[in-house]
This record gives C-alpha cells, sequence and structure tokens, in this order.
C-alpha cells in the first residue's frame, strides 16, 4: 500500500477496452512511499485533485477493488482504494 497525493485527472480520447470505466488520475507517493515518480491510477472512490489517496499495485486487492470477479485480469498496475481523511504520527 501507497500513500500519494491526487494531482490531476489524466483523459484520454481512447483507452483498451479491458480498462474499467473509471477515471484515470496522476499520483505522486508521498515522502517515505517511494521515489516522487508520479504514476497513474484507476480511480475507484471518486478522488480528485489534492487528495490523499491510498493506493495499491497490482495483485488481488487491485483487482477486487474494481470488479465483481476478482480473477478477471487487471490491464493496470496502480488503483486508487480509499480516500485518506487524516494522518497521525506516533513517536
Amino acid at each position: 500500500m501507497i500513500l500519494a497525493k491526487v494531482l490531476a485527472r489524466v483523459v484520454s480520447s481512447a483507452k483498451s477496452d479491458r480498462l474499467p470505466h473509471r477515471a484515470m488520475l496522476s499520483v505522486e507517493p508521498l515522502t517515505g512511499f517511494g521515489d516522487g515518480t508520479p504514476l497513474i491510477a484507476i480511480d475507484s472512490v471518486q478522488a480528485g485533485p489534492g487528495d490523499t489517496v491510498l493506493i495499491l499495485q497490482e495483485g488481488t486487492g487491485a483487482r477486487q477493488a474494481l470488479f465483481e470477479e476478482p480473477k478477471d485480469p487487471l490491464p493496470a498496475q496502480t488503483v486508487i482504494v480509499g480516500i485518506v481523511d487524516d494522518i497521525q504520527y506516533y513517536t
């Protein structure tokens, strides 16, 4: 799981029929959750620019977030599965 900030919505005039009919968003992993390289993620929770989100990369969890049948192939690597309301750090 990765925490990331939504940068923008990605608009395409054509995409694979195998992709679910969901928005695609550009997200940037927060410090400590990757190298900061922006990713494109399929949105399953109606997130928007500026939101902090929880994303999954590949695997059964990502497929379950998008499909009724988790054995369906997922032609994408990253899926947004939650919007984060607050982060509390403990020392």
